[in-house]
């Protein structure tokens, strides 16, 4: 299952199956707070134009141990940490956030048929992707990507 944050711009997979990108169990994290989302919103189209352009890989996928999991590879990771992120933590947002709206589109009933490679989201991150959908959605479609301020 590609998730909507992965299919960014003209509905095409930003990111690829890459055997060569390793599994970082980025879901042993606790949920994501309102102050990440918002600097999430803020970083994540320079991520996303970056990974089209270089053609970087990072991708969700299932682990050894048949769970969600992201992978991703070390120019990646490098690419978060120059936004000021820990890419365990900027992954994880990634595949939640993504769960969180392809839920919200696809309505929370579908939990039990969730794609094996969806992390799970808590409620109240599910409530923080409703409140802040039309940024969400803005960034998803390639909107405009704000300044960075750190």
């Amino acid at each position: 299952m590609a998730f909507v944050l992965c299919m960014a711009l003209g509905g095409q997979p930003l990111f690829a199956t890459q055997s060569s990108a390793q599994a970082q169990d980025v879901y042993a994290q606790g949920p994501y707070t309102e102050k990440e989302l918002v600097r999430f919103i803020e970083s994540v189209p320079h991520f996303l134009a970056w990974a089209q352009s270089s053609k970087a890989k990072a991708h969700p996928m299932v682990n050894a141990a048949g769970k969600p999991d992201f992978a991703y590879t070390p120019e990646a990771a490098a690419k978060a940490q120059e936004l000021g992120w820990d890419p365990r933590r900027f992954f994880c947002l990634l595949g939640r956030i993504a769960a969180a709206l392809y839920l919200v589109e696809e309505g929370v009933d579908m939990l039990h048929e969730m794609p094996p490679d969806m992390p799970t989201v808590t409620e109240a991150e599910m409530a923080l992707a409703r409140k802040h959908l039309a940024s969400l959605l803005r960034v998803g479609a390639g909107g405009p990507t704000p300044s960075l301020s750190r």
